[in-house]
């Protein structure tokens, strides 16, 4: 007896010997159980998932003699057997590709008026229908619509779309799914162990690393996997493994993409390059090795966002999944996708170009030299600590409070003016005045030493036309200008009122109460959202008008703030903190915190300039503004 093709062997002949088509065969059985048989049926999928397959078994159940009750064909009535050797006279298969003119619609509108030979149905089997003509279509209509009651149409295409809605809207339609990587593989393992109990089959060994091989390279068409499978069969070796799948499909060695995945990772151009040169040298195609790159990326990605179901989305070993985790744990998904985005867009100019290599040898260099990024969310982050940092630097350098004359001295730190544990030793030039710091609190100006000849005094710190520079620490507490000329009562002092800003109302009132619940406030909505909360501690809390809160703030902060989506959290917040409804108004001003860098800041900084312009004999030009330009 002749060898058969695998893929004709084991063709399934009942419901139950598809794979991955349950959707379809339950709900074809529940039908054919219950008698309410469709005349017509339309099934779509890609290329070898068991669409003609499964209008062959329908119509085997049909014209079953010894069906019963069951909804699979026996197998062993005359109608099953001629139907599965194709000589049935009630089943009629028609080629669309073929038989697409409107003559052949005519004919065959004509065979189907008479009734069946042998079974209870005529079925007329059209497969790729969708290459069938307009005029075929428009001719095939009326049959399709008003059928004789012993016919059933059944329809197979991969194209749905080219059909005529008339003709979609008088069927039923079911769609074949790709078949599963992993599915696949067990049915490839299945056939190796049926041939080795057929004394006629072919003896094979067949590895689950070249199952799954053969499976990914049919793409989900268990009839490419099969016929992959007979042709590497065909090569005579009784063991079937990965290299030898490799080598007679063709497919490049899984080892070169993770050793160019391993130099990339490393981030190494130079290792990227010799290996991706390395496996072009050994033959392989620079189109399959990007392809095969791109993936790659997309096997760690896979692997990296969904390792409990990788073994069914990723066509690879056990070992080889646990190399693919590794390869993820250095990346970030974003990056992965970046990855694979650059492997994916070389392969179109490399299509038309004369050197294909040098584009693929382009994208792994970008690969190699790409920076890891960081999400919006982490950069928010990252200035919220660094303004933590910050704050918290300037409050501990200043302790919180002016220091008074004769205290302590602070502890050694390694930033800012404070002085040292121990006196540093100075350097004096000859014939110059000795200049010495001593480490106390309270600083005084250096006293010369005699000089060795008559020499020019150096002048002293302060100029002689301005008065001299108060060196006390203690420094008075700043007062708005707006508070200056304020009269106080004696019982009840009045309300501070806030600095004018533009646009701001006349009755603005600025408080300790106010400023308490203005950081209560924003402190709660940095919980809620803290975009919008960093934008709000860089605004300016002018002061409360009423039931209304005035914030200064530029353009751009204004655009966040009072947006829609903003606005209701803030007057909700707000109303929270103050105890009552209150509104919100925004005034142009400077973007700043007031909440971190308020009047007495400012002044206990004054010490530590004074300090500093005493040793370093500085001279105050100008505070650099926010943005590191200084104001002219």
């Amino acid at each position: 007896m002749a060898p058969r093709a695998l893929t004709l062997k084991y063709r399934p002949q009942v419901f139950a010997d598809l794979v991955g088509q349950d959707h379809v065969t339950q709900v074809l059985s529940a039908a054919l159980d219950s008698g309410r048989v469709a005349q017509g049926f339309l099934f779509t999928g890609a290329r070898g998932v068991g669409k003609t397959t499964s209008a062959r078994i329908l119509a085997k159940a049909l014209n079953c003699t010894n069906r019963g009750k069951s909804a699979e064909p026996c197998g062993a009535c005359t109608s099953c057997t001629e139907i599965a050797a194709g000589v049935s006279l009630d089943v009629l298969e028609i080629d669309g590709a073929s038989n697409r003119g409107i003559a052949d619609v005519q004919a065959l509108r004509e065979s189907v008026r008479f009734a069946p030979t042998g079974g209870k149905y005529r079925v007329v089997i059209i497969d790729e229908v969708h290459q069938l003509s307009g005029d075929a279509f428009a001719a095939l209509l009326k049959t399709l619509e008003e059928p004789p009651a012993h016919l059933v149409f059944i329809f197979a295409t991969t194209d749905p779309q080219k059909l005529p809605d008339t003709i979609r809207s008088r069927t039923q339609r079911f769609d074949f799914a790709r078949v599963a990587i992993r599915r696949v593989a067990d049915r490839l393992l299945e056939i190796e162990r049926r041939e080795a109990k057929d004394a006629d089959g072919v003896k094979f060994k067949l590895t689950d690393g070249a199952a799954l091989l053969i499976a990914h390279k049919g793409e989900g068409s268990m009839r490419d996997a099969v016929s992959a499978l007979d042709q590497v069969v065909s090569a005579g070796e009784p063991a079937i493994d990965e290299a030898l799948v490799r080598r007679v499909l063709g497919i490049p060695d899984r080892e070169v993409f993770f050793r160019i995945g391993e130099a990339i990772i490393q981030r190494d151009p130079q290792a990227t390059l010799r290996e991706l040169h390395s496996a072009f040298d050994k033959g392989q195609d620079p189109k399959e090795l990007a392809e095969g790159l791109a993936e790659h990326f997309r096997n760690v990605l896979v692997v990296k966002v969904d390792p409990e179901k990788s073994h069914e989305l990723v066509a690879a070993s056990n070992e080889d999944l646990a190399r693919l985790k590794q390869h993820g744990e250095a990346w970030a998904e974003t990056d992965l996708l970046r990855l694979m985005r650059l492997a994916a867009e070389c392969q179109w100019p490399m299509r038309d170009s004369p050197q294909p290599l040098v584009h693929l040898e382009a994208a792994v260099l970008q690969m190699a030299t790409l920076e890891a990024s960081e999400s919006v969310a982490a950069l928010i982050e990252r200035l919220e600590q660094l303004e933590r940092r910050l704050s918290g630097g300037a409050v501990s350098a200043v302790g919180g409070a002016a220091p008074v004359r004769g205290a302590t001295p602070m502890p050694p730190r390694t930033r800012g003016f404070a002085e040292p544990a121990a006196p540093a030793p100075t350097f004096t030039p000859p014939g110059a005045p000795a200049r010495g710091f001593t480490p106390s609190t309270n600083i005084s100006l250096p006293t010369p030493a005699a000089p060795s000849a008559p020499a020019p005094a150096r002048p002293a710190f302060t100029p002689p036309a301005a008065p001299p520079r108060a060196v006390s620490p203690v420094v008075p507490p700043f007062t708005p200008p707006a508070r200056l000329g304020a009269p106080a009562a004696p019982s009840t002092p009045a309300a501070p009122v806030a600095p004018r800003v533009a646009g701001m109302p006349a009755d603005v009132v600025l408080d300790e109460a106010g400023e308490a619940a203005w950081k209560s406030a924003m402190a709660s909505t940095n919980t809620r959202k803290r975009m919008l909360g960093a934008f709000l501690e860089e605004v300016s809390f002018v002061g409360v008008s009423g039931d209304v809160v005035v914030l200064a703030m530029d353009g751009l902060h204004r655009a966040v703030v009072d947006s829609g989506e903003h606005r209701p959290v803030m007057l909700e917040e707000l109303s929270r903190a103050f105890g009552r409804t209150m509104d919100l108004r925004c005034v142009e001003g400077e973007a700043r915190s007031i909440t971190r860098r308020n009047t007495a800041a400012a002044t206990d900084l004054q010490p530590i300039i004074d300090r500093a312009m005493q040793v370093f004999d500085g001279e105050l030009i100008d505070r650099a503004s926010r943005g590191g330009e200084r104001k002219e």
